[in-house]
């Protein structure tokens, strides 16, 4: 089962249901949270513990967390301090700030960091989730001090500043080294900018519970386990006809590499046939591609590509009139299943309208701003509403950091890591997808495990650099991990 992504919505209203329906006290589930932060702390910064640990506590239940980390700390024989926020607190909170106080964790409420060097840690329990507004005054201040204090920051259930329901910040927000968030991952952890302030993301279980009449989850995180139920099946008595044959349309003369990329996927894919259709002046640039691939020089008309199992559209064919109309006529009138990438999808933003054939679409956030009539920083803003409204096209998937393909609910990917932004990495994603649309997958499903196999393909190369090249080529490998539960 896909792991949920919840809005930090849908998690004050689970934090509610545990204890007014279930009856588990607040301070109980808040004792359980803090001491989930301090096993992390404990674990990632061992060492730089005993140079002095100072929690940033604010007034509400996150600054109530807080003052269990620090009461915690303190009985583990680590020198703790906290810099807290004056002024009435949160029932809960104010309970743990005396309990904290009452054993003797010293408690400052200075105006000016109270640190006189960098600490070894310094823990973010200001503002947590609860937070709608850009940031004034000393709120402001604090998340500005712990983002100089020259050590790492660890944010307890989201860092200070940040929407957890978009990612948004709050005009300033903490930068977490590791966020350790209760009971599931929150949106805002994972769409940007949020991801880049959060660090490495860690889920805690606290006992928290949806209830029976919880709402739809917004997001679920792709796992290997469903990623691998979604694999097309080869029978043992199968032949090469059986895995279908895919119609590639890519490449011109200043972009046959494109052809070359997406045929060399696609042939790795798991298909059966790889036939690329090519403009004959662009011959003397296609010595690189694969021998097992067919090649056709008539003109990729609907009629000829009407045999095909499936297609792979787009990348390299060019942005002029002619080929602008080709590529268009073919996402209206092609009636197989298609993926159309890059090109494919420049020229389909001049009217983008859905097409009654199988589609499925793969666009960066500039592709994906052009087709909605977005700017790109638009797009990435709101990823998830970017990738739902994509979908009134075709099946999408969003390219970037966490990948996100549309569907009830949208998912997103796991795998892969800053060596994909390579040249050519997505053509190999275009082969893929394609290769596993003609083997009989449908839309989501290929756009699905296409995204995660194109990931787990880097992972398994490592930090990089490598090129897309050397990504076509990790394909099998990636995929026969997936088979075999090995990742």
């Amino acid at each position: 089962m896909r792991a949920p992504i919840a809005s930090a919505s849908q998690v004050r209203a689970f934090d509610a249901y545990t204890i007014q329906t279930l009856g588990v006290p607040s301070v109980a589930l808040m004792e359980t949270a803090g001491r989930a932060v301090v096993d992390v702390a404990r674990a990632r910064f061992g060492a730089r513990l005993g140079q002095g640990v100072w929690v940033v506590c604010g007034r509400g239940n996150n600054g109530g967390d807080g003052y269990v980390i620090a009461r915690t700390l303190r009985a583990l024989g680590v020198p703790v301090s906290v810099w807290a926020m004056g002024g009435a607190h949160s029932p809960d909170g104010g309970v743990m700030r005396l309990a904290a106080e009452a054993v003797g964790v010293p408690v400052v409420e200075s105006e000016a960091p109270p640190w006189a060097r960098p600490p070894g840690l310094v823990v973010d329990a200001l503002l947590g989730s609860g937070v709608d507004r850009p940031l004034e005054g000393v709120a402001r201040a604090r998340v500005e001090a712990m983002n100089a204090a020259g050590c790492p920051v660890l944010a307890v259930d989201l860092p200070s500043g940040l929407c957890g329901d978009t990612g948004r910040v709050w005009g300033v927000a903490a930068r977490a080294a590791i966020t350790v968030t209760f009971g599931w991952e929150k949106l805002g952890l994972v769409l940007e900018p949020g991801a880049d302030y959060a660090g490495e993301v860690i889920v805690a279980d606290i006992g928290l519970v949806a209830g029976p009449d919880a709402p739809a989850w917004p997001l679920t995180r792709l796992n290997r386990a469903d990623v691998a139920r979604r694999l097309p099946a080869r029978a043992a008595a199968s032949h090469k006809v059986s895995h279908g044959h895919l119609a590639v349309v890519a490449g011109s003369v200043e972009r046959a590499g494109a052809a070359v990329l997406v045929c060399a996927a696609a042939i790795r894919s798991g298909c059966g046939l790889v036939t690329l259709f090519a403009a004959p002046e662009a011959l003397p640039r296609l010595g690189a591609l694969p021998p097992e691939v067919m090649l056709r020089l008539d003109p990729p008309t609907p009629s000829a590509l009407q045999s095909f199992s499936a297609a792979a559209v787009g990348p390299g064919v060019g942005v002029h009139d002619a080929a602008a109309e080709g590529l268009n006529t073919l996402w209206a009138g092609l009636t197989i299943p298609a993926v159309f990438d890059a090109d494919g999808l420049t020229a389909l933003a001049r009217a983008p309208a859905p097409s009654p054939h199988p589609r499925a679409i793969t666009p960066h956030p500039g592709e994906a701003g052009r087709l909605l009539g977005r700017s790109s920083a638009e797009v990435q803003a709101d990823r998830l509403g970017a990738v739902q409204a994509l979908a009134a096209l075709a099946p999408a998937l969003l390219k970037g950091r966490h990948t996100l393909i549309s569907g009830a609910p949208p998912s997103l990917n796991p795998t892969g890591h800053p060596g994909l932004a390579v040249a050519g990495s997505g053509d190999v994603l275009t082969g893929l997808v394609g290769g596993l649309l003609a083997q009989g997958l449908g839309a989501e499903d290929a756009l699905c495990v296409g995204a995660y196999a194109h990931g787990l393909a880097a992972d398994l190369l490592g930090a990089g650099p490598f090129t897309a090249s050397e990504l076509a080529l990790a394909l099998p490998k990636a995929l026969q991990t997936l088979k075999e539960g090995a990742c």
